[in-house]
C-alpha cells in the first residue's frame, strides 16, 4: 500500500473537474470528510456511501469507531455482509464506545496508524462536533497521512475537506433482482473548488469502484426525497 499523496491544492472552479472520478481522486488526497443522511432515514445510505469509499482506497487497516448510540439506531457492524460489501475483513477493527468523548479518542488513536482510514460515527442525540474537535481529526490524519471519514447526521462549523449528503438511489438492475447498491449523493461543501453537485452511483463491490451513472448531469430533475422518476422517463428506461 503506497502512502496517501499530499494534500491537495486549491484550485480555481473554471479550471476543476467535476465529475465525480475527479472528485474521488481529490478526496483520496485529502485528511478529514463528513458524510452524512441527506434527510430522516437516510442513515444507512450514508454508512453504505463510506463503506464504499473506504473499499475503494483498500488502506492497510480500518478503524470503525462509533457511538454506541449510533450502533443502535443504526445497526451493528455485520461481517458477511461486509465482506460481500468489498470490506477486507482482516484489515477492520470495530471499537464500540458508549460515549462520544470515547469515541473521538478511539478515532484519534486508528488515525495515528500510518495510511489506514478510520469511520468516526456518531450518534443523532448529540449536538454536531464543533470546528475544534472536527480540527483535531484533521491534525491527527494529517500528521500520520491517513484518513477519516466522520459521519454525523447533523451538520456544524467543521474542518473536513467535504462535505457529502447522501441518500439511497433506485438500483439499476433488473427486474426481480435486489440489484447493485446506489447512491444519490449531494458534495454539499468543499474546501478544494466549488460544491452543489449531485452523482447518481452505483457500488460494484468486485471493483471496489463507485461508477457515475451517465444520467448524472440530468439529476436537476430528481426530486429531493431520491425519486429519479421523472429523469428515468426522460432517457426511456
Amino acid at each position: 500500500m503506497s502512502p496517501r499523496p499530499a494534500l491537495p491544492h486549491l484550485v480555481s472552479g473554471s479550471t476543476l473537474e467535476t465529475g465525480f472520478a475527479a472528485q474521488a481522486g481529490r478526496m483520496a488526497k485529502a485528511a478529514l470528510h463528513e458524510i452524512g443522511p441527506a434527510g430522516p432515514g437516510a442513515e444507512a445510505a450514508a454508512m453504505g456511501f463510506a463503506l464504499a469509499l473506504t473499499a475503494s482506497w483498500n488502506p492497510p487497516a480500518i478503524f470503525w469507531a462509533g457511538e454506541e448510540a449510533a450502533f443502535s439506531e443504526e445497526g451493528a457492524p455485520y461481517p458477511v455482509g461486509l465482506a460481500q460489501y468489498g470490506i477486507d475483513l482482516s484489515r477492520l477493527i470495530v471499537i464500540r464506545a458508549k460515549k462520544r468523548e470515547e469515541t473521538l479518542w478511539a478515532a484519534e488513536q486508528g488515525l495515528a496508524a500510518p495510511g489506514a482510514v478510520v469511520l468516526c460515527a456518531l450518534g443523532a442525540r448529540g449536538k454536531a462536533l464543533d470546528l475544534k474537535a472536527s480540527r483535531r481529526l484533521l491534525l491527527f490524519a494529517e500528521r500520520n497521512r491517513s484518513r477519516c471519514l466522520l459521519l454525523q447526521p447533523e451538520a456544524g462549523p467543521s474542518a473536513a475537506w467535504t462535505r457529502w449528503r447522501i441518500a439511497s438511489a433506485e438500483s439499476d438492475g433488473i427486474d426481480h433482482e435486489l440489484g447493485a447498491p446506489a447512491f444519490r449523493a449531494e458534495l454539499a461543501r468543499s474546501r478544494a473548488g466549488p460544491s452543489g453537485q449531485t452523482f447518481l452511483l452505483d457500488w460494484n463491490a468486485h471493483a471496489r469502484a463507485l461508477a457515475e451513472r451517465a444520467l448524472a448531469g440530468d439529476l436537476s430533475a430528481a426530486t429531493r426525497d431520491g425519486s429519479f422518476e421523472a429523469v428515468r422517463a426522460r432517457a426511456g428506461r
